[in-house]
């Protein structure tokens, strides 16, 4: 197995998501992009300390629904989705455009995904055979397409919490939908059966919803500032 290989299709997502939000949002200043990209490699750093640490305590051992329903959402949702976004405070917003700090942090959480599945990769890489190399390749594809989207789209939401928080009125709701979707992909994830397609579901609606934010904030961006300007 081309080990090598493997690493840089894991950081596909983010290398394609970096130059296509240069392209897409012009006013993005590349220097943005990178403090995004290395506020994610920190906040790898404390999750997986935190989740290595809480994971051994004995109730999320246990293998009943309930368990693994909150395992993900503790986990996946709250305890990534918080940390992550209190990285994501040092994300620069003054004289940024909404649109410019929306994809800083989509960047930010397309980096966190592509750095986590680097993780999972080297983890999971020390229990195969050569002859189970072909499946760890399909699942590195197949999270290129899952995990790192939902992370991105959670950061999305997050970067739209803070905004909303720094230039008028805060949401929390945003914030409250990446930890809730992200807790409840992971939930339908876990199995093996067709409920993991209910992870589909839940990616499509954060998708939908996120938009949905985006709009609105936009809305009150401009409200905002048609007000300060008519004071003047």
């Amino acid at each position: 197995m081309n080990i090598y290989a493997a690493l840089v299709l894991c950081f596909i997502p983010f290398v394609t998501a970096f130059i296509l939000a240069k392209i897409l949002v012009p006013q993005l200043k590349i220097r943005y992009e990178l403090w995004g990209t290395l506020i994610a490699l920190l906040s790898v750093i404390p999750i997986v300390f935190i989740q290595f640490t809480l994971h051994d305590l004995p109730f999320f051992n246990s293998r009943t629904y309930l368990s693994l329903l909150l395992t993900a959402v503790i986990f996946n949702g709250l305890i990534e989705e918080m940390a992550k976004m209190i990285f994501m405070l040092l994300l620069p917003s003054k004289r940024q455009q909404l649109s410019a700090f929306f994809a800083t942090a989509v960047i930010c959480g397309f980096a966190f995904g592509s750095f986590e599945s680097v993780i999972y990769f080297l983890k999971e890489l020390q229990k195969i055979t050569a002859t189970g190399t072909s499946l760890l390749y399909n699942q590195i594809f197949l999270r290129m397409f899952t995990s790192v989207i939902i992370h991105a789209v959670c950061a999305g939401f997050s970067g739209l919490y803070i905004w909303s928080y720094r230039i008028h009125q805060p949401h929390i709701s945003p914030f409250l939908w990446a930890a809730v979707l992200h807790g409840l992909y992971n939930f339908f994830s876990f199995f093996t059966s067709d409920i993991k397609w209910f992870s589909i579901a839940a990616l499509l609606f954060a998708l939908t919803e996120c938009r949905l934010w985006y709009k609105r904030i936009a809305e009150t961006d401009i409200n905002v500032l048609d007000k300060k300007v008519n004071k003047h």
